[in-house]
């Protein structure tokens, strides 16, 4: 069933898209078409509430789709369920009456309560000179008069010359709210004569506005100070990285140098250890030589048994060299011999590590020389420990100091 206006019998038209809800969820504004331009708006809410957020983009929506923009509207809003609006709403209604103007003509609010009407008086002040605002007790009241206003049966109420109170408290009012809501700081305060009883109330207001106008220079001077002192910071610290990059391109230039160095160090070493290598294979052919050319010798058993033992000897110490990588002595060789005969399952590294040992090497030294940490040592020699087959309570390093002493008692 079609709505009508109980006083205009005008058509109501609602949307389910007319409504603002407030982000905090306690209240939402609505409105709806009466007739053909006239809007109605309510707050939705179960008890009074303070308005936090300007419902400007409602407005202009419910404008677009009753395709009202460009033509005269009128509006008529209840207030019973408004108590306050906040200061960004305040600022909302600014931004909306003058950026730009909306084409209201005659606006009536209603159902006003006490502790809202000098807010609603100063929305009154603000407003430009093409929209009239004026107040009623209901509904009825208040579509009564937007009905007289549009036939041009009725006009708004002028200043009485009579009433200068009136008129005073209009101007002082106008002026709060321009300072307040608007910031114009610089528009004169109008002030009466100085003799007059309200001269000290708009004398202290045009005090305020030159403090606030002073204070707002002081505070643009103390921002202008701190974006001046962030893009020097942001200057130093671009320098700064620069030099941080510049420095991190000297030392790639220089680490590429110390790495081409060291490569060339490297090959030298490893044309080195190659030459070694050949001397080494050499000395191991022409000893195995001697071995074979020893038995048409003409010398005694005794002396073939002694040369070719030497040439023994000399041939394990340098496969047990090969092992260990290391130069060794006859008696670090025979060590490894005899080790490894006993152990077979020991690899190079654990000879080598076992050789160390021996020889009084500690952790720190045997780990510096693999190039591991030395709690990687220390695992490295509890797993020997295990592989060699001693008791927990066995030393590892006594064990490797009787294996070399028994070489000097062997027949």
């Amino acid at each position: 069933m079609m709505e009508r206006c109980p006083v205009s019998g005008a058509e109501i038209v609602s949307s389910p898209y007319w409504v603002f809800r407030n982000p905090a969820k306690h209240y939402a504004t609505r409105i709806k078409k009466i007739g053909k331009n006239i809007l109605f708006a309510w707050v939705d809410t179960t008890k009074p509430v303070t308005l936090e957020v300007f419902e400007g983009d409602l407005v202009k929506r419910v404008l677009e789709d009753a395709d009202l923009q460009d033509k005269p509207v009128h509006f008529i809003w209840n207030l019973d369920k408004v108590k306050g609006i906040s200061y960004a709403y305040k600022q909302g209604i600014v931004d909306f009456l003058y950026n730009p103007s909306p084409p209201l003509n005659f606006v009536v609010f209603y159902n006003i309560i006490p502790e809202f009407l000098n807010t609603a008086e100063s929305i009154q002040a603000i407003l430009p000179s093409s929209i009239t605002l004026l107040f009623a007790e209901n509904y009825h009241q208040a579509m009564a008069i937007i009905l007289d206003m549009i036939a041009g049966k009725g006009q708004p109420p002028g200043p009485d010359e009579n009433d200068e109170y009136e008129e005073l408290r209009k101007r002082f009012l106008a002026a709060t709210t321009r300072i307040g809501w608007m910031n114009m700081l610089s528009q004169p305060v109008f002030l009466p004569d100085p003799g007059h009883d309200f001269f000290p109330l708009f004398s202290a207001l045009a005090f305020l506005q030159q403090d606030l106008a002073e204070e707002e220079a002081c505070h643009k001077e103390k921002i202008s100070a701190i974006e001046k002192m962030q893009k020097e910071t942001s200057d130093t610290i671009e320098r700064d990285i620069s030099s941080i990059k510049d420095e991190m391109d000297k030392l790639r230039i220089q680490f590429g140098n110390e790495r081409n160095l060291l490569e060339e160090k490297l090959s030298l070493k490893r044309n080195e250890c190659r030459s070694v290598s050949a001397q080494l294979r050499s000395q191991s052919f022409l000893l195995r030589k001697v071995i074979q050319e020893t038995v048409y010798l003409p010398i005694s058993i005794a002396q073939k048994k002694q040369v070719l033992d030497t040439c023994e000897k000399l041939l394990e110490a340098e496969k047990n060299r090969k092992k260990t990588d290391l130069p060794l002595t006859s008696t670090d060789s025979a060590f490894l011999s005899l080790l490894h005969l006993k152990h077979p399952d020991l690899n190079n590294r654990e000879l080598t590590i076992c050789l160390f040992i021996r020889l009084n090497y500690d952790n720190t030294e045997i780990s510096d020389y693999y190039s591991i940490t030395k709690r990687g040592m220390e695992s490295a020699r509890y797993r020997l420990h295990k592989k060699i087959g001693l008791q927990k309570n066995q030393s590892l390093k006594n064990y490797l100091t009787l294996l070399a002493e028994s070489l000097g008692s062997s027949p």
